[in-house]
């Protein structure tokens, strides 16, 4: 696949994803060095909530990981399908624990996300902006 061999809808395409794994990637790799900070940033957040910390705990220390492999794989094109609806469940993941903390700003955000991810898969062309056949 060349640059210029690309419509522009298909480099659209390219460079959103390639821009929302970006974003995922950094999101996962500035977490790790502060893992455990984030992970107690997590169960304060949750703490006068209905989400029992026995769940809070596990996911905070996994959230990083999703993020980076999710990312990596945008980047590179692998699995992109796949890829973007593990995107999904996780941003579901998210909007649930922001209405369990009651913030609605973020769940406004995340839609956003979710938003631009239909977009990602609705336009995304399996044989030409994907690696799989």
């Amino acid at each position: 696949m060349k640059l210029q061999d690309l419509n522009n809808k298909a480099l659209a395409i390219h460079l959103l994803r390639i821009s929302f794994g970006i974003n995922y990637l950094f999101h996962g790799i500035v977490r790790l060095p502060n893992l455990d900070k984030f992970v107690a940033g997590m169960q304060n957040t949750f703490q006068d909530t209905l989400l029992p910390n026995f769940l809070v705990t596990p996911l905070a220390y996994t959230i990083p990981f999703a993020e980076i492999m999710i990312g990596l794989l945008l980047i590179l094109n692998k699995f992109t399908r796949e890829t973007l609806i593990a995107t999904f469940v996780l941003m579901n993941i998210f909007v649930i624990g922001s209405s369990f903390a009651q913030k609605w700003d973020i769940v406004g955000l995340q839609a956003t996300y979710i938003g631009f991810l239909f977009l990602l898969l609705y336009f995304m062309n399996d044989k030409q902006t994907t690696n799989q056949k």
